[in-house]
């Protein structure tokens, strides 16, 4: 055993100088859970040699053995845990006791940390001689049983309550942000959450909020005017006391509000940096690495939809809405012989008519020889190089693609604006009959 303290001195001594938080109780706590990992994952091993008769016939269990206690200690604690390891070198023959004699029969806990080195106390129990005890209702359960007391069974620990998750309060038997109170009694605390938007409330409802959480603001009051004002023409009515309580219990109610998510992308700008677009959330808002719609400067989303800025060549039709002008529409533009006005976003492009292409020399459009020439008689038609004819056949498949890409632009603008004017027909219904 002497070697075993040796090891123990030696990790005491390298650590002295290094500066600890962590409680003495802590401390004794992390070496027994060391040592109950040690012999866990030692238990199945014996001296080496694999002779298990032989060590049952010299009376020796590997089990309560030196050898094991050694290796067991050697890696309990960690090499820069200084509470850990003094508890280990000054309680040597503690733990020596323990394990040879009360394995099967002992908490090492309650042995070592609580009567020995007497740096613990017993589970819910704090204070410099454990007489404090930590909050409990009448059942006896530690905060309510809705969190952890702060310390419990460590003479330097405070006994507060650390509340989880829905509860607050000294003993966790209250509800915290964006939670109500269900159901409560003296030992028991339900609580249940908010509507969305909801700081403070008084059911699930979203028409019972009290306060609106961060992101919100209110929206309206839950009960319409009408209602406040027959239920007041009914309180004037009721003469002598009962009259007088309700009047009195009509104003002591809390006013309940509804809340509603404030569109910070739409209200605030500058919020996300370049090459990112504004998201709103519930109650907050996120920066998207997505990119603009190619019609926008600025936006808060990656459509036409979500524009602040429109580009050169595009009106905001409606809010936040760009929409490309059509130049090509007024006529006025590509008036060359052949020529036909293509849109493009922000922009046109003219471009000679199918069947045609356009001068190098003249920059005028000329019917396409490699079109016409099929229609001449054999005796008027004069043989091309072949690469000029594939040229031409490759000019020809590239007009062809340009025509289809714009019908499917045509076609997909046709789509939106009708769409756009069925949603303007629509609203204009709602409007007339909220007027009816």
């Amino acid at each position: 055993m002497d070697f075993c303290k040796l090891v123990l001195v030696l990790a005491f001594i390298g650590l002295s100088c290094g500066t600890e938080t962590k409680s003495p109780c802590q401390g004794c706590k992390d070496l027994v859970d060391g040592i109950l990992k040690g012999l866990d994952q030692t238990k199945n091993k014996n001296f080496g040699g694999g002779d298990t008769a032989w060590e049952e016939k010299k009376n020796l269990k590997y089990k309560v053995s030196e050898t094991r206690l050694v290796e067991v200690l050697e890696s309990a604690c960690d090499k820069d845990n200084f509470r850990c390891n003094e508890i280990a070198a000054e309680r040597e023959d503690d733990i020596e006791t323990w394990y040879k004699t009360m394995q099967d029969s002992k908490s090492l806990q309650e042995f070592l940390c609580v009567e020995k080195a007497e740096v613990c106390c017993l589970e819910g129990k704090f204070g410099e001689n454990c007489e404090e005890s930590c909050p409990a209702n009448e059942n006896g359960d530690i905060c309510f049983g809705n969190g952890k007391c702060e310390g419990s069974g460590d003479k330097q620990g405070s006994g507060t309550c650390v509340c989880e998750g829905a509860y607050a309060g000294d003993l966790c038997n209250e509800c915290g942000p964006r939670h109500f109170k269900g159901f409560g009694n003296d030992t028991y605390t339900m609580c249940t959450p908010c509507a969305n938007g909801c700081e403070t409330c008084l059911s699930a409802n979203d028409t019972d909020c009290l306060t609106c959480a961060a992101g919100y603001r209110v929206e309206k009051a839950s009960e319409p005017a009408e209602k406040k004002e027959a239920e007041k023409k009914d309180a004037e009515k009721k003469e002598g006391e009962e009259g007088e309580a309700a009047a009195v219990e009509e104003e002591e109610k809390p006013l309940t509000v509804s809340c509603t998510d404030v569109n910070e992308c739409v209200e605030q700008s500058d919020l996300c940096p370049v090459g990112e677009y504004c998201a709103n959330t519930e109650g907050s808002y996120s920066c998207e690495p997505w990119k603009c719609s190619p019609i926008c400067t600025r936006c808060y989303g990656p459509t036409n939809r979500h524009c602040f800025e429109c580009i050169q060549g595009a009106i905001m039709r409606a809010p936040f809405i760009c929409q490309d002008i059509d130049e090509c529409a007024s006529g006025a533009i590509c008036l060359g012989m052949y020529e036909q006005c293509v849109n493009t976003i922000g922009h046109y492009r003219c471009e000679c008519a199918r069947f045609f292409r356009r001068e190098t020399t003249t920059g005028q459009c000329q019917p396409d020889p490699a079109i016409y020439s099929r229609f001449l008689p054999n005796r008027l038609r004069r043989p091309q190089p072949a690469a000029e004819v594939k040229k031409d056949e490759e000019a020809a498949k590239e007009e062809e693609k340009a025509t289809e890409e714009v019908a499917e632009e045509k076609a997909a603008e046709g789509e939106e604006k009708a769409e756009e004017e069925a949603k303007t027909d629509a609203a204009e219904d709602e409007e007339t009959k909220q007027e009816l």
